[in-house]
């Protein structure tokens, strides 16, 4: 007989842990605690791996219950450590109150005890709490305790995040230099595998929020693609979600706004399980690029669904009020945000703090512009000035010159307005900015015209309107080009008609290869009659998000909705056929689950198309289309040609010739087996 005893599931489970197989191990110690049989010791196993595998609510029920056996035990240091922990968790899942409560406690277990790591945690995780309801000078004291505890315990992990959490809260003080001296040094140490990886993803995460908040978009990159290779080589699923969330708002700065709404749903998607406080972040930047694109109805609802998350919606709801010519409610809506900043977690900057301000102070000039409310505005931008020589760096800088020249503009002082807005034009081209180049290019524009000079003012509308067009950024268009319009008809009558060409027009244009999908709703007016409006638009909300949730976990792009249906775009072939056959996979789920989902249509097909601001044109879109609607419902159907391009060989196929609208030709297809 052999003598080799086999493992305990809990033993394959911390093996599987030590390994980093994150859901390996979840899965074998759900069961084991679902039969009963986890100590409260291993309760503690549990949390761990459901953190890992985005399942936080999993991860605070076994650490509350371990804490509970703990408390019975009068196992003080023990229960201290998991008050921390669930401290923590609370926070990621913006419970401020709760998480202070359990601090709390764990200060009450550890008051008599001599000062250990478990007091560095404290003052840590207390840090962390500080930070993200606004207590910047609590971040800063505490971080400084913990990480003197850390380096005189020689506790490697407890130094590490702490010198990141002091290095946040200085930048938050103003401190710049200082503050990314330290958050660098952690992070090398974070992504080297020194620590472990809860507190590394931690570390990773302050530095890049650090960094995106001061504006320092290529540093923020540069961390945000290290944490993402850490992230690959540990199997982590859950602080890549994070980083999308930051990545989403550098590209959306950089003016790549169809690869940054793709990045922001799916961050939505990953982190409601495991960082459901920073699931309205991710909300938020889609809310702002639909704003800027000129989709009102749908940036308004996606920034209430980010304040009903626990995200602040600010500026971006008062900036829609002004797109939607509601000025004197805009005005009210950002002097609001200003006076009475929310106290709930952020993942931003700290609140009240300058970085915070920022962006507030940016659309108060604006919307104060816009009301011929000079006083305000200036007001509001000679404190924008202020932050700006309190952080040193290039983004504040710029906001700084822009909005100043913008208020010399209305004033009169036309000569200040063109050094301060050419200037912004510099500072905002430095930080790979275009949408604000074009917006101080549009301001250097009205000055030009102001002070007599039309053929400078005609430069700078039409290079601003290039990159407006480019972006697909349609009110600037149209704002652009009636300021094209009256200048080129001042200078040339004849230019009159002309001005909705010139150099925007084709330069906003580039041929690419993309996978495009089509989906449509069966019978939508026949449901709509016999649902009726109300109940219609409920299962519209949930055919949308559910739609939007898959593609978004296929790295697809939403290009426009179409009707009842979406206009989508992938990269790769294959993702598209997934994201096709996920959705009428969500669609059946439902049907079975709840009696009812509504068929869909989709439509598939590879090929080059011009692609023009955020939209793609031509041929192969069009014909991806009519193969969307030559479909039956719940039906997938791709072109062979595209079929062709796929790595995929184990799909069941039905092929077909079908006759297109538009095609003199039959067009070869097939019909994809998805079920």
């Amino acid at each position: 007989m052999s003598d080799v005893v086999e493992a305990s599931p809990v033993e394959r489970a911390q093996q599987a842990l030590a390994r980093h197989s994150w859901r390996e191990a979840f899965d074998l110690l759900r069961a084991e605690d679902e039969a009963g049989r986890l100590s409260p010791g291993e309760l503690g196993l549990l949390a761990q791996a459901a953190l890992w595998v985005g399942q936080l609510p999993v991860a605070i029920d076994a650490l509350e219950r371990a804490y509970a056996a703990a408390a019975r035990a009068h196992d003080n240091e023990t229960a201290a450590v998991l008050a921390i922990a669930l401290a923590r968790d609370q926070l990621f899942r913006n419970a401020a109150p709760v998480a202070n409560a359990w601090l709390r406690r764990a200060e009450r277990l550890l008051a008599h005890a001599d000062e250990g790591v478990g007091h560095g945690w404290l003052a840590a995780t207390q840090s962390f709490h500080d930070a993200l309801v606004g207590d910047d000078e609590g971040a800063l004291a505490n971080a400084t305790r913990a990480l003197d505890i850390g380096r005189r315990l020689q506790d490697r992990n407890l130094e590490t995040f702490a010198l990141a959490e002091r290095g946040a809260a200085l930048v938050s003080a103003g401190r710049v230099a200082e503050g990314l001296e330290l958050i660098d040094e952690a992070t090398v140490a974070a992504i080297s595998g020194e620590l472990e990886p809860d507190v590394a993803g931690g570390v990773c995460c302050t530095t890049i929020e650090t960094c995106s908040a001061l504006g320092e978009w290529t540093r923020a990159a540069e961390w945000t693609e290290a944490q993402d290779r850490w992230c690959r080589r540990e199997g982590i699923s859950g602080y890549p979600g994070m980083c999308r969330v930051f990545r989403s708002e550098i590209k959306r700065r950089r003016g790549e706004w169809l690869e940054a709404e793709a990045e922001a749903r799916q961050a939505s998607v990953e982190l409601r399980g495991f960082v459901p406080a920073a699931v309205g972040m991710a909300l938020y930047q889609i809310g702002v690029i639909r704003l800027r694109r000129g989709d009102l109805g749908g940036a308004e609802a996606i920034l209430v669904e980010a304040h009903a998350l626990g995200t602040d919606p600010e500026p971006g709801l008062s900036l829609l009020r002004l797109a939607e010519g509601k000025v004197d409610v805009a005005a009210t809506g950002i002097r609001r945000a200003l006076d009475g900043p929310v106290r709930t977690p952020t993942w931003r900057a700290t609140p009240d703090t300058g970085l915070y301000r920022l962006p507030l102070l940016e659309a108060q000039v604006e919307i104060a512009l816009a009301r011929s409310d000079s006083g305000t505005a200036r007001t509001a931008a000679e404190e924008v000035g202020r932050i700006a020589d309190q952080f040193g760096t290039r983004l504040p800088a710029a906001a700084a010159a822009a909005t100043m020249g913008a208020v010399e503009a209305s004033e009169g002082a036309l000569e200040a307005a063109r050094r301060d807005l050419q200037r912004a034009v510099d500072l905002y081209s430095g930080a790979d900015a275009p949408y604000e180049v074009a917006i101080a290019r549009r301001g250097l524009a009205e000055v030009h015209a102001a002070s007599g000079d039309p053929d400078a003012a005609i430069v700078e509308a039409r290079a601003a309107r290039g990159v407006f067009e480019h972006l697909g950024a349609t009110p600037d268009v149209e704002r652009t080009t009636r300021l094209l319009v009256t200048l080129e008809a001042a200078t040339d009558p004849r230019a009159h008609g002309g001005a909705g060409e010139g150099a925007g027009g084709v330069a906003g244009t580039k041929r690419v290869v993309r996978s495009f999908v089509f989906t449509d709703i069966v019978d939508s007016t026949r449901l709509t009659e016999l649902l009726g409006d109300e109940s219609w638009s409920r299962v519209l909300d949930w055919h949308d998000k559910a739609l939007r949730g898959v593609v978004a976990e296929h790295g697809g792009e939403e290009i426009k909705a179409t009707g009842d249906g979406f206009f989508l775009a992938f990269d790769d072939v294959d993702e598209a056929l997934d994201a096709a056959i996920g959705i009428q996979r969500r669609l059946e789920h439902q049907r079975r689950e709840y009696g009812f989902a509504p068929q869909v249509r989709i439509g598939v097909h590879r090929a080059e198309a011009s692609r023009s601001g955020l939209d793609y044109i031509g041929g192969g879109v069009h014909l991806a289309a009519r193969i969307g609607a030559a479909a039956a419902g719940s039906e997938v159907l791709v072109s062979m040609a595209s079929l062709q391009s796929s790595r995929r060989r184990d799909l069941p196929v039905d092929r077909r010739s079908v006759k297109l609208k538009g095609f003199s030709e039959p067009v070869e297809v097939a019909s994809i087996g998805w079920r």
